[in-house]
């Protein structure tokens, strides 16, 4: 067994199908599955009721047969089943290995969430976003539903100046280990002073763009297309906004959307950048996000391309 693999679940529908797919790529991995489940330990004028003890009996059966629910449909995969005294954000963060100073934390950490409609993506509630801006494994994502649909392809969103390496390898990794083909996405558009001052109609500076963004995404694709042999992949590059390209090929059927988020040392501003945010929303697939810390080289390469 090598690493582990953290879910947490509450007994709500999409908490299960987060247990599933979770699962499913611990088995994947041969790691170890850690089920956890938050029960804040808070005296309230309820406790005169026995209303908490119900509620903590509850969470108890719960617990069991999320692991009872994993045991039965993967007998060979090593559970551990916990129920953590905190609330669910310091609960998961420390389970993943965040706070305890491991070496090695949480290869993956896997939740579930409400999705918004039949066609929309993802409610990122409170919890999943304060997990997001803490954690720095990759977290996934789920919608009821969803886990066991998995199909069609994994779709990789790829920045080649942004922490192409670290969103590529989770994309190619997971693409082998569940044998799904791979389409790496690059979506670009002009700057905003070629859009506004005509330049843009006076020569072919789109199609010079494009031609550059082809070769650009073919110069990060190709390494891990040589660890991967087996992959079948596709690079698609398109003059248009990210998100919404990533949320068509979503809809097509892809299994897993892959996007990156930039580390934020800062506990001020936002944790989840504008592409990742819309992709969440509007994605009805399981979502990972993978976080990256730019390197200089990478911030050099993004000012010399125009794009900050």
């Amino acid at each position: 067994m090598s690493g582990f693999v953290v879910v947490g679940v509450d007994g709500s529908p999409e908490s299960l199908a987060a247990l599933d797919w979770a699962a499913e790529e611990a088995a994947g991995r041969g790691a170890g599955l850690r089920v956890v489940l938050a029960w804040p330990s808070v005296v309230t004028p309820l406790s005169v009721l026995g209303a908490v003890d119900v509620a903590r009996r509850q969470a108890e059966v719960t617990l069991r047969e999320a692991e009872l629910r994993v045991r039965e449909r993967w007998p060979e995969l090593a559970v551990t089943a916990v129920q953590v005294p905190h609330d669910p954000v310091r609960a998961l963060v420390e389970e993943a290995g965040e706070e305890r100073g491991e070496a090695a934390g949480a290869e993956t950490l896997v939740l579930g969430s409400r999705g918004l409609g039949a066609v929309a993506g993802f409610l990122v509630g409170s919890v999943s976003r304060r997990v997001l801006a803490k954690v720095e494994c990759p977290v996934v994502l789920v919608r009821e539903g969803r886990a066991q649909e998995e199909a069609g392809e994994v779709v990789v969103g790829v920045d080649p100046y942004q922490g192409a390496a670290e969103v590529l390898g989770h994309a190619f990794a997971v693409a082998e280990r569940r044998g799904l083909p791979l389409r790496a996405v690059y979506a670009w558009t002009l700057p905003v002073a070629y859009q506004y001052a005509g330049i843009a109609a006076s020569v072919d500076v789109s199609g010079e763009m494009q031609t550059f963004a082809e070769v650009e995404l073919a110069r990060v694709v190709q390494p891990w297309r040589a660890e991967h042999p087996g992959v079948t992949v596709v690079e698609e590059v398109l003059n248009a906004r990210p998100a919404k390209v990533l949320a068509e090929r979503a809809a097509a059927g892809a299994g897993l959307v892959v996007i990156g988020r930039r580390v934020r040392r800062s506990p001020l501003g936002a944790h989840l950048g504008s592409v990742a945010h819309a992709v969440l929303h509007h994605v009805p697939c399981p979502v990972a996000v993978v976080p990256y810390e730019r390197t200089p080289d990478e911030k050099q390469e993004k000012q010399e391309a125009g794009d900050e």
